[in-house]
C-alpha cells in the first residue's frame, strides 16, 4: 500500500511539473489558456474532426496557433472556447497533458514502430484545396518525392512514395527495382516537406513551411515476390529506408496505415483520394502537389477489364477511378491512395501501381493493396 502512494505521488508530482511547464497565452477572443498540442485540446480538436470546417472556424483555428507549447505540433491555444465569441458553455473541458514521449519535432521513436492515431495522418489546418486540385501547404504532410540521378548526371524526380514513420518511406517496387534504371536513372534519395517543387520555400496567403530535407537511402527493400518483368505487377511494393531518422514537424509527418486494430471496410463507391506531383491535363508534370477523389470500383468488374487487355488482376490488387481525366498517371507511380478512418486520422490504403494509359472512361487505376501487406510491412521494419 506504502508503494502505491509513493507511486501516485511521483504520477502527481510529474502532472504539476508539466501543466507548470505549459506556456500561458491568450486566444483570439483574447481569453487566457495555455499553449498545448492540438490533439490534448479537446475543444479545438473536436473542430478540426468535422466533416467540413467553415471559414470562421479555419480562421479561429489559425490564429489560436502558438509557440513553445506541450506535445506534438502544432500547438494551440486552448480554452473551453470553440469560436470567435462566447465560451462553450457545455460541461467545462480540462486540458490534456500527455506524460508519454511524442516522435514530433524530434528523433525518438524505434525505426520498427508504425504510429496510430493521433500521432499519424493529421488533418491540415488551411483550406482544403487553393486552386483546383493543388493541395493545402500543409496537407498530406507525409507526401515523399523520389530523386534519381540519369546517365547524364541530372536529377530526376520521377516517382511518388508515404513517409511511415520517421526511418521508412513507403513506394511502389516498380519505382526502385527494373526499367525505372535505365528509363529514369539511378534512385539515390527521398525528398520530404515538399510543396511546389519550383521553389525553395513555399507561401500562401502568409504562411510559409520550411525548405524541404533531403535524405538518402540506406537500404531498399523490395516486396520477395515483385516480378519486375511481369505485366501483372503482383506485389508491387517496396519500402525505402533513409540513412538518417527525420526529425519531424508540422509540414513532415507520417500517414497511418491500416493495422489490424485500426483498418476499417473499404467499400464499392467509396470516395479514396491520391496525391502526387504526377501528369496533369495540361502539363507533364505538375509542380505542385495535387489531390483527386476517386471512387473505389468493384474488384470483379475491374478483373473482367483488365482480363481484355491479358492482365490478370488479384484480391491484394485495389482499383479506383474509371472516370474521364481523373486517374493518377505518370509521376503519381509509388504514391498514396488514402482515407479518412480510425478517430478521422488519414490512412493509407494503396501504392500507386498502373493503368491503362491516363484518365481513360471505363479504365479505373491499379494499386496495391497495404491491407494486404502489412504482416510484410511490419516485419521488415527495423530500429
Amino acid at each position: 500500500m506504502k508503494s502505491t502512494f509513493q507511486s501516485l505521488g511521483v504520477f502527481v508530482t510529474c502532472l504539476l511539473v508539466l501543466v507548470q511547464a505549459q506556456e500561458s497565452c491568450r486566444n483570439p477572443n483574447q481569453r487566457q489558456g495555455y499553449c498545448v498540442s492540438l490533439y490534448d485540446c479537446p475543444t479545438l480538436l473536436s473542430v478540426v474532426q468535422q466533416s467540413s470546417v467553415s471559414s470562421d472556424d479555419r480562421s479561429f483555428l489559425v490564429n489560436s496557433q502558438c509557440y513553445n507549447g506541450i506535445g506534438r505540433q502544432p500547438h494551440v491555444c486552448c480554452t473551453n472556447d470553440r469560436g470567435y465569441g462566447a465560451a462553450d458553455t457545455t460541461t467545462q473541458r480540462s486540458v490534456i497533458v500527455s506524460s508519454r514521449p511524442t516522435v514530433f519535432g524530434g528523433q525518438q521513436g524505434p525505426g520498427n514502430l508504425l504510429p496510430v492515431p493521433p500521432k499519424c495522418g493529421p488533418h491540415s489546418f488551411s483550406d482544403k484545396v487553393y486552386n483546383g486540385n493543388d493541395t493545402a501547404l500543409d496537407e498530406f504532410t507525409w507526401m515523399a518525392l523520389l530523386e534519381y540521378v540519369d546517365r547524364k548526371g541530372q536529377r530526376q524526380l520521377s516517382c511518388g512514395g508515404s513517409l511511415i514513420n520517421n526511418r521508412y518511406v513507403l513506394t511502389a517496387a516498380h519505382c526502385v527495382t527494373g526499367e525505372v534504371a535505365t528509363q529514369v536513372g539511378q534512385l539515390t534519395s527521398v525528398r520530404l516537406g515538399e510543396y511546389d517543387t519550383s521553389k525553395d520555400i513555399d507561401c500562401i496567403a502568409g504562411d510559409c513551411n520550411p525548405p524541404y530535407i533531403e535524405r538518402s537511402i540506406e537500404q531498399t527493400i523490395v516486396h520477395p515476390e515483385y516480378d519486375a518483368t511481369s505485366r501483372h505487377r503482383y506485389h508491387d511494393i517496396a519500402l525505402l529506408r533513409l540513412a538518417e531518422p527525420v526529425t519531424l514537424n508540422e509540414y513532415i509527418q507520417p500517414v497511418c496505415l491500416p493495422l489490424a486494430t485500426t483498418r476499417q471496410a473499404i467499400n464499392v463507391g467509396e470516395q479514396l483520394v491520391v496525391s502526387g506531383w504526377g501528369r496533369t491535363t495540361t502539363a507533364r508534370k505538375s509542380n505542385i502537389k495535387q489531390r483527386l477523389s476517386l471512387p473505389v470500383n468493384d474488384h470483379e468488374s475491374c478483373v473482367r477489364k483488365f482480363a481484355t487487355r491479358q492482365i490478370n488482376l488479384i484480391g491484394a490488387q485495389l482499383c479506383a477511378g474509371g472516370e474521364f481525366y481523373r486517374d493518377s498517371c505518370d509521376g503519381d507511380s509509388g504514391g498514396p491512395l488514402m482515407r479518412r478512418g480510425f478517430e478521422q486520422a488519414w490512412f493509407q490504403e494503396g501504392v500507386v501501381s498502373f493503368g491503362n494509359r491516363c484518365g481513360l472512361e471505363g479504365w479505373p487505376g491499379v494499386y496495391t493493396s497495404v491491407r494486404d501487406y502489412m504482416d510484410w510491412i511490419e516485419s521488415t521494419l527495423r530500429p
